[in-house]
């Protein structure tokens, strides 16, 4: 089973990187086991973005978290192992929802399959979470629910602005609050709660997970205006193309010099060939992307502000060296 190298967590301390890793291998095994079903087809459909690989950034992150408490408590390896499944339910709806035709290089679900079998799978795997949370405490099954909940209100949020080409940037913000930060932000609690962190501490973490998260939805945004295909590996600005308006567009909508040229590239439909070129060239043009990365820059201070009220430590300086690799991916200002 791949899983890809971590970005970001690269050798602040040898030996916390080769604890964390080992980890992460327990963690997988354990994922392996949790998508077995019963029906062959299943089994199947549920292990088939599994099979992909992945960074597993969640589940590090509540494996980093438990080194706040105690890092070998046993329940963090099944904590990790529900977050990474409810990610992993959520990108089988994405991918219906968005029509996506590819995820992690290869056909997605519905591509490879039908939308039934790829929103009940996602369906299963959200219940196998679930199931796992039952094991570890009321706490934590509520938990899971509200985070789920909140993930669904933030898609709904999304579906409602899709294509609007008037979407204020505070709109924007609050639906990657619910569908990406809210899910880090649990990460991290998780991570605390199932280690027996002290209770200011797993608030702080949860608050760290939070800005984390949008910084990391942020730098997403950007890449996929401002990197190419092959950095990608997709084609740039396929979020334009889907009539998600991410925040460097929506600035050069309501502020760019040609934003009257923008709005109406997009309004004439999904953005494709030459249009698609234009709009990025418009979005790069102007000052959007600053604007975009002084947001980065804004959230990255503050996951590394919460992360210093956590004791020192090797697991302290790698969520603080995880925040400023996000600001430097995209080109923003990482924290001091």
């Amino acid at each position: 089973m791949s899983r890809s190298v971590i970005p970001g967590l690269e050798a602040p301390d040898e030996q916390l990187e080769a604890d964390i890793r080992a980890r992460l291998e327990r963690v997988e095994d354990a994922l392996e086991k949790g998508v077995v079903a019963d029906s062959d087809l299943l089994a199947e459909s549920a292990s088939y973005l599994l099979s992909a690989g992945g960074k597993r950034f969640r589940p590090m992150l509540v494996l980093l978290s438990g080194y706040f408490g105690d890092p070998s408590d046993p329940r963090l390896i099944q904590g990790s192992v529900a977050i990474e499944l409810v990610h992993l339910a959520t990108l089988y709806h994405d991918d219906v929802i968005d029509e996506a035709d590819s995820r992690r290089g290869s056909p997605s679900v519905n591509a490879r399959w039908d939308n039934t079998v790829a929103i009940l799978t996602g369906d299963y795997l959200f219940a196998r979470a679930s199931e796992i949370s039952t094991d570890l405490g009321t706490e934590v099954c509520r938990l899971l629910a509200r985070t789920i909940a909140v993930l669904c209100d933030g898609q709904i949020r999304e579906v409602e602005s899709s294509s609007d080409v008037h979407q204020e940037e505070s709109s924007y913000l609050e639906i990657i609050r619910r569908k990406t930060g809210v899910l880090i932000a649990t990460s991290c609690r998780l991570g605390g709660m199932l280690s027996d962190a002290a209770p200011e501490r797993t608030d702080v973490l949860e608050a760290f997970g939070e800005a984390l998260g949008m910084a990391f939805q942020l730098s997403d945004d950007i890449m996929d205006l401002t990197a190419s295909q092959v950095e990608l590996g997709k084609e740039p600005g396929v979020d334009m193309k889907e009539g998600v308006y991410t925040l460097p567009v929506l600035h050069s909508l309501s502020q760019g010099e040609d934003r009257e040229e923008l709005a109406g590239l997009l309004t004439a439909g999904p953005p494709d060939g030459e249009r698609l070129d234009r709009a990025i060239q418009i979005i790069r043009g102007g000052g959007s992307i600053d604007h975009a990365r002084l947001a980065v820059t804004e959230e990255v201070h503050r996951a590394v502000e919460l992360a210093r009220r956590l004791p020192e430590g090797s697991a302290r300086t790698a969520l603080i060296q995880l925040s400023n690799f996000l600001a430097v991916r995209c080109g923003a200002g990482q924290a001091a």
